[in-house]
């Protein structure tokens, strides 16, 4: 990856996508033009058990909520990554 930087993205995963995925969070590292839409992707094949939400969440079909760096994406799933940026999936909370 001669020339290309590294940039290494925080993810966390809320409620049950913790056990979902295993994990309550990892960093994943991706090239320096990773788009938010590529990390989600990249999840989506690495946790086989979200394959479906992502591909709901990627034609806009699902509740999962997706914060970057604390706040809704400024660019929605275009949003560029940078090093240390923080991605958190959420699943849509209801209550009664």
């Amino acid at each position: 990856m001669r020339g290309r930087k590294i940039v290494r993205v925080r993810v966390k995963y809320m409620l049950w996508l913790e056990s979902k995925t295993g994990l309550r969070e990892e960093v994943v590292e991706v090239g320096d033009n990773c788009r938010l839409r590529d990390l989600v992707k990249m999840l989506g094949e690495r946790h086989t058990a979200l394959s479906r939400l992502i591909g709901e969440l990627l034609h806009g079909e699902s509740g999962i909520i997706v914060l970057h760096n604390s706040r809704t994406p400024e660019e929605g799933m275009d949003t560029p990554l940078r090093d240390m940026d923080e991605v958190v999936l959420m699943p849509p909370v209801s209550g009664g």
